[in-house]
Protein backbone atom coordinates (compact mmCIF):
# COMPACT_ATOMS: atom_id res chain seq x y z
CA UNK A 1 0.00 0.00 0.00
CA UNK A 2 1.72 3.22 -1.12
CA UNK A 3 1.95 6.67 0.71
CA UNK A 4 -0.21 9.34 -0.68
CA UNK A 5 1.32 12.28 -2.91
CA UNK A 6 0.49 15.40 -0.87
CA UNK A 7 -1.84 16.46 -3.29
CA UNK A 8 -3.54 13.17 -3.39
CA UNK A 9 -3.31 13.60 0.65
CA UNK A 10 -5.35 17.21 0.07
CA UNK A 11 -7.82 16.16 -1.82
CA UNK A 12 -8.38 13.23 0.71
CA UNK A 13 -9.11 15.32 3.40
CA UNK A 14 -11.40 17.54 1.38
CA UNK A 15 -13.37 14.44 0.60
CA UNK A 16 -13.63 13.14 4.08
CA UNK A 17 -14.91 15.93 5.37
CA UNK A 18 -17.56 16.25 2.75
CA UNK A 19 -18.08 12.43 3.78
CA UNK A 20 -18.72 13.06 7.49
CA UNK A 21 -21.60 15.05 7.08
CA UNK A 22 -23.60 12.37 5.49
CA UNK A 23 -23.04 9.28 7.74
CA UNK A 24 -22.03 6.87 4.56
CA UNK A 25 -20.01 4.43 7.21
CA UNK A 26 -23.23 2.94 8.26
CA UNK A 27 -23.50 0.58 4.79
CA UNK A 28 -25.27 -2.21 6.00
CA UNK A 29 -23.23 -5.96 5.85
CA UNK A 30 -24.98 -9.09 3.95
CA UNK A 31 -27.64 -7.07 3.88
CA UNK A 32 -29.77 -9.86 0.76
CA UNK A 33 -27.11 -12.09 0.98
CA UNK A 34 -25.22 -9.93 -0.38
CA UNK A 35 -21.62 -8.54 1.57
CA UNK A 36 -20.63 -5.21 1.98
CA UNK A 37 -18.57 -4.99 -1.32
CA UNK A 38 -21.87 -6.07 -3.37
CA UNK A 39 -23.98 -3.36 -1.82
CA UNK A 40 -21.32 -0.40 -2.16
CA UNK A 41 -21.57 -1.40 -5.93
CA UNK A 42 -25.24 -0.60 -5.60
CA UNK A 43 -26.79 -3.62 -7.66
CA UNK A 44 -26.32 -7.29 -8.01
CA UNK A 45 -24.12 -8.16 -10.91
CA UNK A 46 -25.21 -10.86 -12.90
CA UNK A 47 -22.48 -12.73 -13.75
CA UNK A 48 -18.93 -12.69 -11.63
CA UNK A 49 -15.63 -13.82 -13.42
CA UNK A 50 -13.58 -16.01 -12.20
CA UNK A 51 -11.01 -14.06 -10.15
CA UNK A 52 -14.26 -12.29 -8.36
CA UNK A 53 -15.79 -15.35 -7.01
CA UNK A 54 -16.69 -15.86 -3.49
CA UNK A 55 -14.70 -18.13 -1.17
CA UNK A 56 -16.02 -21.72 -1.08
CA UNK A 57 -14.92 -24.50 1.05
CA UNK A 58 -13.21 -26.10 -2.19
CA UNK A 59 -11.46 -23.29 -3.48
CA UNK A 60 -8.38 -23.84 -4.40
CA UNK A 61 -5.89 -20.63 -4.05
CA UNK A 62 -2.21 -22.38 -4.48
CA UNK A 63 0.00 -20.81 -6.98
CA UNK A 64 3.64 -22.12 -8.11
CA UNK A 65 4.98 -18.54 -8.77
CA UNK A 66 8.90 -17.07 -8.53
CA UNK A 67 9.10 -14.49 -5.83
CA UNK A 68 12.73 -12.17 -5.94
CA UNK A 69 12.00 -10.69 -2.81
CA UNK A 70 10.89 -13.48 -0.81
CA UNK A 71 14.19 -15.43 -1.87
CA UNK A 72 15.57 -12.91 -0.77
CA UNK A 73 14.36 -12.05 2.61
CA UNK A 74 14.39 -16.21 3.33
CA UNK A 75 17.61 -16.23 2.64
CA UNK A 76 19.26 -13.24 4.73
CA UNK A 77 16.83 -13.93 7.45
CA UNK A 78 18.86 -17.56 7.75
CA UNK A 79 15.15 -19.53 7.22
CA UNK A 80 17.57 -20.93 4.24
CA UNK A 81 21.03 -21.44 4.23
CA UNK A 82 22.84 -20.00 1.12
CA UNK A 83 26.38 -20.98 2.08
CA UNK A 84 26.33 -23.35 -0.74
CA UNK A 85 26.20 -20.76 -3.08
CA UNK A 86 28.74 -17.83 -3.96
CA UNK A 87 28.57 -15.12 -1.62
CA UNK A 88 25.90 -16.46 0.47
CA UNK A 89 23.28 -16.60 -2.46
CA UNK A 90 22.81 -12.67 -1.83
CA UNK A 91 24.19 -9.98 -4.52
CA UNK A 92 25.57 -6.79 -2.77
CA UNK A 93 22.23 -5.19 -2.94
CA UNK A 94 21.17 -7.75 -0.73
CA UNK A 95 18.59 -9.34 -3.50
CA UNK A 96 18.87 -13.10 -4.14
CA UNK A 97 21.54 -14.18 -7.02
CA UNK A 98 20.51 -16.84 -9.36
CA UNK A 99 21.81 -19.44 -7.13
CA UNK A 100 19.81 -18.14 -4.19
CA UNK A 101 16.62 -18.27 -6.18
CA UNK A 102 17.59 -22.07 -7.22
CA UNK A 103 17.90 -22.84 -3.82
CA UNK A 104 15.09 -21.21 -2.19
CA UNK A 105 12.74 -22.46 -5.50
CA UNK A 106 10.71 -25.38 -2.71
CA UNK A 107 10.24 -22.60 0.16
CA UNK A 108 9.18 -19.93 -1.66
CA UNK A 109 6.40 -22.29 -3.04
CA UNK A 110 5.65 -23.33 0.53
CA UNK A 111 5.54 -19.75 2.46
CA UNK A 112 3.53 -17.84 -1.15
CA UNK A 113 0.60 -20.88 0.05
CA UNK A 114 1.32 -20.97 3.81
CA UNK A 115 -1.57 -18.25 4.52
CA UNK A 116 -4.01 -19.68 1.73
CA UNK A 117 -6.37 -21.17 4.55
CA UNK A 118 -6.45 -18.11 6.16
CA UNK A 119 -7.08 -15.99 3.54
CA UNK A 120 -10.16 -18.56 2.79
CA UNK A 121 -11.61 -17.78 6.41
CA UNK A 122 -10.99 -14.50 6.65
CA UNK A 123 -12.46 -14.36 2.97
CA UNK A 124 -15.33 -15.97 3.63
CA UNK A 125 -16.56 -14.05 6.65
CA UNK A 126 -15.80 -10.56 4.99
CA UNK A 127 -17.71 -11.62 1.53
CA UNK A 128 -14.48 -11.24 -0.28
CA UNK A 129 -12.89 -12.51 -3.41
CA UNK A 130 -9.70 -14.84 -2.00
CA UNK A 131 -8.26 -14.87 -5.54
CA UNK A 132 -8.28 -11.16 -4.94
CA UNK A 133 -6.87 -11.07 -1.23
CA UNK A 134 -3.89 -13.61 -2.17
CA UNK A 135 -3.23 -11.13 -5.14
CA UNK A 136 -2.57 -8.01 -2.77
CA UNK A 137 -0.70 -9.77 -0.80
CA UNK A 138 1.68 -11.11 -3.80
CA UNK A 139 2.23 -7.42 -4.76
CA UNK A 140 2.18 -5.70 -1.37
CA UNK A 141 4.77 -8.19 0.34
CA UNK A 142 5.34 -11.20 -1.49
CA UNK A 143 3.91 -12.89 1.31
CA UNK A 144 6.87 -11.62 4.11
CA UNK A 145 4.81 -10.74 7.05
CA UNK A 146 7.24 -8.89 8.93
CA UNK A 147 7.45 -5.04 8.84
CA UNK A 148 9.41 -1.84 7.22
CA UNK A 149 8.64 0.52 9.79
CA UNK A 150 11.35 2.22 7.57
CA UNK A 151 9.22 3.20 5.33
CA UNK A 152 6.34 2.62 7.35
CA UNK A 153 4.81 -0.18 5.12
CA UNK A 154 2.91 -2.65 8.32
CA UNK A 155 2.44 -6.89 7.71
CA UNK A 156 1.57 -8.75 4.75
CA UNK A 157 -0.69 -6.11 3.11
CA UNK A 158 1.98 -3.52 3.58
CA UNK A 159 -0.41 -1.34 5.22
CA UNK A 160 0.28 2.12 6.17
CA UNK A 161 -0.89 4.91 7.96
CA UNK A 162 -3.54 5.70 5.57
CA UNK A 163 -4.46 2.17 5.03
CA UNK A 164 -5.25 2.19 8.90
CA UNK A 165 -6.92 5.87 8.60
CA UNK A 166 -9.00 4.08 5.87
CA UNK A 167 -10.29 0.89 8.19
CA UNK A 168 -10.87 3.05 11.25
CA UNK A 169 -13.07 5.43 9.13
CA UNK A 170 -15.33 2.64 7.33
CA UNK A 171 -15.02 -0.56 9.63
CA UNK A 172 -16.88 0.60 12.85
CA UNK A 173 -17.14 -2.78 14.52
CA UNK A 174 -13.20 -2.86 13.97
CA UNK A 175 -12.79 0.48 14.79
CA UNK A 176 -14.54 -0.33 18.39
CA UNK A 177 -12.45 -3.36 19.24
CA UNK A 178 -9.02 -0.87 17.99
CA UNK A 179 -10.39 1.58 20.45
CA UNK A 180 -11.06 -1.06 23.63
CA UNK A 181 -7.40 -2.21 23.38
CA UNK A 182 -6.38 1.85 23.66
CA UNK A 183 -8.88 2.11 26.28
CA UNK A 184 -8.61 -0.47 28.58
CA UNK A 185 -12.10 -1.98 27.54
CA UNK A 186 -14.14 0.85 27.10
CA UNK A 187 -15.98 1.34 23.37
CA UNK A 188 -15.35 4.83 22.24
CA UNK A 189 -18.72 6.76 21.76
CA UNK A 190 -17.15 9.44 19.24
CA UNK A 191 -16.61 8.66 15.49
CA UNK A 192 -13.45 8.12 14.43
CA UNK A 193 -13.37 11.19 12.24
CA UNK A 194 -14.19 13.26 14.97
CA UNK A 195 -11.67 12.02 17.27
CA UNK A 196 -8.71 15.05 17.97
CA UNK A 197 -5.80 14.31 15.88
CA UNK A 198 -4.02 12.92 19.01
CA UNK A 199 -6.09 10.10 19.55
CA UNK A 200 -6.44 9.25 15.57
CA UNK A 201 -2.64 8.71 15.63
CA UNK A 202 -2.63 6.42 18.99
CA UNK A 203 -5.51 4.24 17.23
CA UNK A 204 -3.56 3.98 13.93
CA UNK A 205 -0.22 3.25 15.59
CA UNK A 206 -2.44 0.16 17.48
CA UNK A 207 -3.66 -1.24 14.24
CA UNK A 208 0.34 -1.29 12.67
CA UNK A 209 1.29 -2.78 15.67
CA UNK A 210 -1.36 -5.17 15.39
CA UNK A 211 -0.32 -6.93 12.12
CA UNK A 212 3.41 -6.52 12.82
CA UNK A 213 4.85 -9.98 12.64
CA UNK A 214 8.35 -8.74 13.74
CA UNK A 215 10.16 -10.92 15.88
CA UNK A 216 13.55 -11.18 16.78
CA UNK A 217 12.79 -14.17 19.51
CA UNK A 218 11.41 -16.18 16.25
CA UNK A 219 12.87 -18.10 13.47
CA UNK A 220 14.17 -15.68 10.95
CA UNK A 221 12.78 -12.91 13.50
CA UNK A 222 9.13 -12.79 11.93
CA UNK A 223 6.00 -14.88 13.61
CA UNK A 224 4.33 -16.68 11.23
CA UNK A 225 0.89 -16.54 13.92
CA UNK A 226 0.90 -13.13 13.54
CA UNK A 227 1.10 -12.95 10.42
CA UNK A 228 -3.18 -14.00 10.45
CA UNK A 229 -4.15 -11.19 12.08
CA UNK A 230 -2.87 -9.13 9.14
CA UNK A 231 -4.30 -10.75 7.22
CA UNK A 232 -8.06 -10.37 9.08
CA UNK A 233 -7.23 -6.86 8.95
CA UNK A 234 -6.59 -6.78 5.12
CA UNK A 235 -10.05 -8.21 4.37
CA UNK A 236 -11.37 -5.25 6.97
CA UNK A 237 -9.61 -2.73 4.70
CA UNK A 238 -10.66 -3.95 1.44
CA UNK A 239 -14.18 -3.72 2.66
CA UNK A 240 -13.35 -0.40 3.93
CA UNK A 241 -12.17 0.61 0.23
CA UNK A 242 -15.08 -0.69 -1.68
CA UNK A 243 -17.38 1.77 0.96
CA UNK A 244 -15.12 4.75 0.54
CA UNK A 245 -14.81 3.99 -3.35
CA UNK A 246 -18.86 3.92 -3.70
CA UNK A 247 -18.47 7.36 -1.70
CA UNK A 248 -16.29 9.10 -3.72
CA UNK A 249 -17.63 7.46 -6.86
CA UNK A 250 -20.36 10.04 -5.77
CA UNK A 251 -18.99 12.75 -5.01
CA UNK A 252 -16.84 13.24 -8.63
CA UNK A 253 -19.84 11.69 -10.96
CA UNK A 254 -23.01 12.30 -8.75
CA UNK A 255 -23.81 8.41 -9.66
CA UNK A 256 -23.71 4.82 -8.12
CA UNK A 257 -20.80 2.72 -9.23
CA UNK A 258 -23.38 0.18 -11.11
CA UNK A 259 -24.47 3.13 -12.82
CA UNK A 260 -21.08 3.86 -14.69
CA UNK A 261 -18.61 0.41 -14.64
CA UNK A 262 -19.05 -2.95 -14.55
CA UNK A 263 -18.83 -5.06 -11.37
CA UNK A 264 -15.03 -6.39 -12.83
CA UNK A 265 -13.40 -2.61 -13.43
CA UNK A 266 -15.66 -1.10 -9.73
CA UNK A 267 -13.35 -3.74 -8.13
CA UNK A 268 -9.92 -2.39 -10.49
CA UNK A 269 -11.02 0.95 -8.85
CA UNK A 270 -11.58 -0.12 -5.65
CA UNK A 271 -8.10 -1.79 -5.75
CA UNK A 272 -6.66 1.42 -7.04
CA UNK A 273 -8.34 3.28 -4.46
CA UNK A 274 -6.66 1.07 -1.24
CA UNK A 275 -3.03 1.26 -3.22
CA UNK A 276 -2.87 4.99 -3.83
CA UNK A 277 -5.96 6.74 -1.95
CA UNK A 278 -9.12 8.61 -2.47
CA UNK A 279 -7.66 11.69 -3.26
CA UNK A 280 -5.85 10.18 -6.49
CA UNK A 281 -9.22 8.11 -7.57
CA UNK A 282 -11.24 11.12 -7.44
CA UNK A 283 -8.94 13.49 -9.37
CA UNK A 284 -8.85 10.89 -11.60
CA UNK A 285 -12.65 10.61 -12.07
CA UNK A 286 -12.97 13.86 -12.61
CA UNK A 287 -10.45 14.55 -15.13
CA UNK A 288 -12.00 11.52 -16.90
CA UNK A 289 -15.34 12.91 -19.59
CA UNK A 290 -16.93 10.05 -18.79
CA UNK A 291 -16.03 7.54 -16.46
CA UNK A 292 -17.59 4.13 -17.56
CA UNK A 293 -14.44 1.70 -17.75
CA UNK A 294 -11.85 1.35 -16.03
CA UNK A 295 -9.59 1.91 -19.04
CA UNK A 296 -10.86 5.21 -19.13
CA UNK A 297 -10.45 6.00 -15.45
CA UNK A 298 -6.82 4.69 -15.38
CA UNK A 299 -5.52 6.92 -17.93
CA UNK A 300 -6.44 10.07 -16.35
CA UNK A 301 -4.13 9.38 -13.02
CA UNK A 302 -1.13 12.02 -13.15
CA UNK A 303 1.49 13.00 -11.29
CA UNK A 304 2.10 11.26 -8.23
CA UNK A 305 -1.01 8.73 -8.61
CA UNK A 306 0.46 7.13 -11.71
CA UNK A 307 1.25 4.27 -9.60
CA UNK A 308 -2.73 3.15 -9.45
CA UNK A 309 -3.03 2.20 -13.17
CA UNK A 310 0.12 0.13 -12.76
CA UNK A 311 -0.71 -1.39 -9.52
CA UNK A 312 -3.71 -2.65 -11.19
CA UNK A 313 -1.85 -4.12 -13.80
CA UNK A 314 1.04 -6.10 -11.40
CA UNK A 315 -2.57 -7.58 -9.21
CA UNK A 316 -3.93 -8.89 -12.60
CA UNK A 317 -0.67 -10.61 -13.37
CA UNK A 318 -1.37 -12.65 -10.28
CA UNK A 319 -4.66 -13.48 -11.02
CA UNK A 320 -4.20 -15.02 -14.54
CA UNK A 321 -4.82 -18.87 -14.81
Amino acid sequence: MASRAWSSIIRFLLVVLVMTTANWNAVPVKADGRGTCQIAYGLTPTSIPDWLMPAEENTDLTTANRYDILAAKLLSSGLIDGSSCPAQSLNPDGSANGCGIELTTDQVKVWQNRYDPTILTYSRSNDLPPTVVKAVIAVESQFWPAANWTQGEIGLGQMTGYGADLVLMWRPDYYQSICRQAFGGKSCSTQYQFLDLSTQLLLRGLVLKEIDATCPSCAGGVDIEKGKQAVQVLTETLNASCMQSTRVIYLATGKSPAALLSFEDYWRLVLANYHAGAGCVYQALRKTGNPNSWNSIAANFSGGCGSGAEYIRRIEEQIKP
